[in-house]
C-alpha cells in the first residue's frame, strides 16, 4: 500500500503521555475516518487485482489475503511509524523472468527459442543463396527483361548489279506513318493537368506553346487526312476535370484503333519527313525496305523475287540470283540491347549484342543493254508467230560470260499478281528438249576426232532415204554424195545417220558429253536440270542413228551455248557463269582438237550463206556461222506432234575471230515452223546489235546498195 496512507503526523511538541488520557484513538487533522477507511479499502483491493495478474495463481491468493490482512491490522490501527513499516518485494529473490522458477528452470524454452530463430535464420541464408547466387542469371534476365529489350538492326539488303554497274534489283527505303489517339489523348491531359497545377508565369506560358502545337489541325494539314476523323478518334474531352484520374482514364480512346490511326503506308521517307518533321506527339514512323527492280520483265526470270519466309525471317530471296545468293544479300540482322519506359518505348542503347553484318552487291556478268534487246526480239516473235514461249541466251566466247538470258513471256516483278508458274520458269536453264539438227556439228566433231574421216570427206547420201533397224530416216532431198559442209548446209539426216553407224556405237554420245551434255552447267541456278545423253549399244542401230542428229537425248539451251562456245574458242570449253568473280577464272578444257573445232565452224558457216537453211541469220559486214534445228514436239500420249515443232538457231560471230554466240529457241510457232525463218531471224537482230554494242571490228566487206 502506498506510505501516504500510513503517514504520521508530525507532532509540534513532546506531550507527556502520563498526564494526557486518552479517550478514543488520535484521529489525523482535517481528514474523515470513514472516507479514509473506504478509500483504504478500494485501493487494497485494486492492488490484489494487479498481483493476482502479475503475481502466479497461488502468490496471487498469498499477496491477496495478506493485502487483505493487512487492510484488517489497518483498520485496528491508526498509526504505524515508518521505522516499524516492513517494504515486501513484489516477487521472489529467486523468480526467474516468468516467475515459475529460475533461469535454470526456464532454459529448454530458451534453447527452443533460439533453435527456432536460428532455424529461421538459414532458411533466409539459404533463400538468399539461391536467389543472389545459385540462380541470380535467371532472376537477372526477368528483372531486365522489364526494363530492357533487344531490337532488332535490320541490314541493307545488297544491289543486283549488270556487269557495268547498272542496277537491277535495288532495296528502296519505305516509311509507314501511324497515329496513336490513345497516346495523344493521354500527353494531351497531362499537359492539361500540369497548366492547371502551374502559377510560375513563364513555365506557364511555355505550357501553352506546347498545348497550341497539339492541334490536330496542324497534322490533318502535313497528313492529308480530315481532322474530324483525328478528332473522333482522340475523343479529347475539355470538360473533364484534368486532376481526377478516374476521370481522365475513362475519357481516353479505347477498342479498335485506339493504338493505330494509319497515316502513311509504304511511302519514300521524303514523304513521310513532311509529317515526322512537326514532332507531332504521339505519332510514329517505321522504317523498312521494298526491293525495286528497275528492268523487271527482261530480267524478271533470271533476278528473281523477294517473297515473305515468315515472320522472324521477314523476306528472302525466292527464286533466282536472290535465292542463290540470300545470304551474301542479306548480311546478318544486328542485335543492340536497349533501355525501354513503360510505354515500351526505346530510351536508349545500352550495348551491341551481336554485330549488324551489311549485305553485299553482286555483280553480274549480264549486261543490262542486250538483255533488253534480246527480251524485245523474243517477245516481238513469240507475239508475231503466236508461239507458246521463246528464250535466248548470248554468251562470251572466250571466256564463258553469260551477256545476255531472257524469256518471254515473263512478268512484273514489281507486281507479282501478274506471275504464274509458266511466265517465272527460266527456260534456257530449267526445260529441256529433244534439240534436234543443232547436235550435227557434233557428230562431225566425232568423225574427225575417230581418224575415220578427213576433213573433206564424202558421204553417199542417195537415194536420199535410208532403212534403219525398221525405220526410215530420210532428207527433205536426194542429195547425193556430200562433204561435211554439205551436211551441216543441207542438215542431213541420211550423212549424219551413215557417220553414226560407221563409228563406235558410243563415239557420239561421249563426243556430246565431252562438250557437257548430260550435266548441269557451273551456273547453280536453281532447278536447273542436267538434260539426259543416252549411250546405245553396238546393235542399237536407230538409238545410234537418232543419237547423230539430236533426237533420243535431252538438253538445256545454255548447254548448246556452252559447247557452241567451246567451238568458237578452238575446242577449250569455258564453263558458263553469270556472276562476275573476285579473281580471274581458269583456263578453259580442251575438249577438241583446236584446227577441228575451227573447221566445223567454217563449215557452219556455210548454212547462213546462199542455199543453206538458216540464211535470214546473216548479218551485213560479219561473217557468220550457225545450225539450225527443227524438231517435232512429243506429244505425253506417245509419239510426237504431226503439227507441232519447236525451232531453234545458235550461231556465232564473227567467224574469223568468234566473240559472241547466241542461241535462240521458239516454242510451237503457228505460222512458220521451219528454224531458218522463226528462229534465224530472231539470231540476225540480237547479234547485229550484240557486235555493235561491243564494238566488234568487220570481218568481211559491207554490201553495196
Amino acid at each position: 500500500m502506498s506510505d501516504k496512507f500510513n503517514k504520521p503526523k508530525k507532532p509540534t511538541k513532546k506531550v507527556n503521555e502520563s498526564k494526557i488520557k486518552v479517550t478514543k484513538p488520535l484521529k489525523r487533522r482535517g481528514s474523515n475516518s470513514s472516507a479514509k477507511t473506504n478509500k483504504t479499502a478500494k485501493q487494497a483491493q485494486a492492488k490484489s487485482k494487479w498481483l493476482s495478474k502479475v503475481l502466479p495463481l497461488d502468490e496471487g491468493k498469498t499477496a491477496n489475503k495478506k493485502s487483505v490482512n493487512n487492510h484488517s491490522s489497518h483498520q485496528s490501527k491508526t498509526y504505524t511509524s515508518v521505522k516499524n513499516r516492513k517494504t515486501r518485494p513484489v516477487f521472489n529473490k529467486n523468480s526467474g523472468a516468468m516467475s515459475r522458477g529460475g533461469v535454470e528452470a526456464d532454459g529448454g524454452r530458451f534453447a527452443m527459442v533460439w533453435a527456432v530463430a536460428l532455424v529461421a535464420l538459414l532458411i533466409l541464408l539459404m533463400r538468399a543463396f539461391y536467389l543472389q547466387v545459385a540462380n541470380a542469371a535467371v532472376y537477372q534476365e526477368k528483372g531486365n527483361e522489364l526494363i530492357t529489350s533487344v531490337r532488332t538492326q535490320h541490314t541493307y539488303r545488297g544491289m543486283i548489279t549488270d556487269r557495268n554497274n547498272q542496277p537491277l534489283a535495288v532495296s528502296a527505303p519505305l516509311s509507314n506513318v501511324s497515329f496513336s489517339p490513345y497516346d495523344y489523348a493521354l500527353s494531351y491531359y497531362e499537359l492539361k493537368k500540369e497548366i492547371k497545377n502551374t502559377t510560375n508565369e513563364k513555365r506557364l506560358k511555355s505550357l501553352n506553346k506546347r498545348l497550341d502545337k497539339m492541334n490536330l489541325a496542324r497534322l490533318a494539314s502535313a497528313a492529308n487526312v480530315d481532322v474530324n476523323k483525328l478528332r473522333q478518334a482522340t475523343k479529347i474531352d475539355d470538360s473533364i476535370d484534368v486532376t481526377d484520374a478516374d476521370k481522365v482514364a475513362a475519357a481516353l480512346p479505347s477498342g479498335k484503333g485506339s493504338h493505330y490511326f494509319p497515316l502513311f503506308n509504304k511511302v519514300t521517307p521524303e514523304i513521310a519527313d513532311g509529317v515526322m518533321s512537326l514532332d507531332f506527339p504521339a505519332v510514329y514512323e517505321k522504317q523498312d525496305f521494298r526491293r525495286f527492280y528497275p528492268q523487271s520483265q527482261p530480267n524478271a526470270q533470271l533476278v528473281g523475287f523477294m517473297g515473305q519466309n515468315d515472320k522472324d525471317t521477314g523476306y528472302k530471296g525466292r527464286s533466282g540470283i536472290e535465292l542463290m545468293y540470300q545470304e551474301k544479300l542479306a548480311g546478318k540482322d544486328g542485335k543492340v540491347l536497349v533501355l525501354k519506359d513503360a510505354r515500351q518505348s526505346s530510351l536508349k542503347e545500352i550495348e551491341q549484342i551481336e554485330p549488324e553484318i551489311q549485305g553485299e552487291d553482286v555483280k553480274l556478268t549480264i549486261d543490262s543493254r542486250l538483255q533488253y534487246l534480246l527480251f524485245k526480239e523474243l517477245e516481238k516473235v513469240g507475239r508475231l508467230q503466236g508461239a507458246l514461249w521463246s528464250s535466248g541466251i548470248v554468251v562470251d566466247v572466250q571466256t564463258g560470260e553469260v551477256l545476255a538470258l531472257s524469256t518471254w513471256p515473263s512478268y512484273n516483278a514489281n507486281n507479282l499478281n501478274e506471275m504464274t508458274g509458266e511466265s517465272q520458269r527460266n527456260r534456257p536453264l530449267i526445260d529441256s528438249f529433244e534439240p534436234g539438227s543443232v547436235m550435227k556439228p557434233f557428230t562431225v566433231a566425232a568423225a574427225l576426232k575417230s581418224g575415220k574421216f578427213g576433213k573433206h570427206a564424202v558421204i553417199n547420201t542417195s537415194p536420199g532415204y535410208i532403212r534403219v533397224g525398221g525405220y526410215t530416216i530420210r532428207d527433205h532431198n536426194n542429195l547425193g554424195s556430200i562433204s561435211f559442209a554439205t551436211l551441216l548446209k543441207k542438215s542431213s539426216n541420211v550423212a549424219s545417220t551413215k557417220v553414226a553407224l560407221a563409228l563406235p556405237a558410243d563415239a557420239i554420245s561421249q563426243m556430246q558429253q565431252q562438250f557437257g551434255f548430260g550435266e548441269k552447267t557451273d551456273l547453280g541456278f536453281p532447278g536447273e536440270a542436267k538434260g539426259m545423253v543416252t549411250i546405245p549399244k553396238e546393235r542399237e542401230y536407230a538409238r545410234r542413228a537418232t543419237v547423230s542428229y539430236g533426237y533420243g537425248l535431252q538438253v538445256t539451251l545454255a548447254q548448246l551455248a556452252q559447247a557452241y562456245a567451246a567451238l568458237g574458242s578452238g575446242g577449250v570449253m569455258h564453263p558458263l557463269s553469270l556472276v562476275k568473280p573476285d579473281k580471274p577464272t581458269e583456263e578453259g578444257i580442251q575438249v577438241l582438237d583446236k584446227d577441228d573445232a575451227l573447221a566445223i565452224v567454217e563449215m557452219m558457216e556455210t548454212v547462213t550463206q546462199a542455199g543453206g537453211t538458216a540464211t535470214a541469220a546473216a548479218i551485213d559486214g560479219y561473217r557468220v556461222a550457225g545450225k539450225t534445228g527443227t524438231s517435232r514436239r512429243v506429244n505425253p500420249e506417245g509419239g510426237y506432234y504431226e503439227d507441232q515443232y519447236r525451232t531453234v538457231f545458235v550461231g556465232m560471230a564473227p567467224v574469223s575471230n568468234p566473240r559472241l554466240v547466241a542461241a535462240i529457241l521458239v516454242e510451237n510457232p503457228q505460222k512458220q515452223h521451219y528454224a531458218g525463218e522463226v528462229a534465224a531471224p530472231v539470231f540476225h537482230s540480237v547479234m547485229k546489235d550484240a557486235l555493235r554494242l561491243y564494238n566488234v571490228p568487220l570481218d568481211k566487206p559491207l554490201k553495196t546498195q
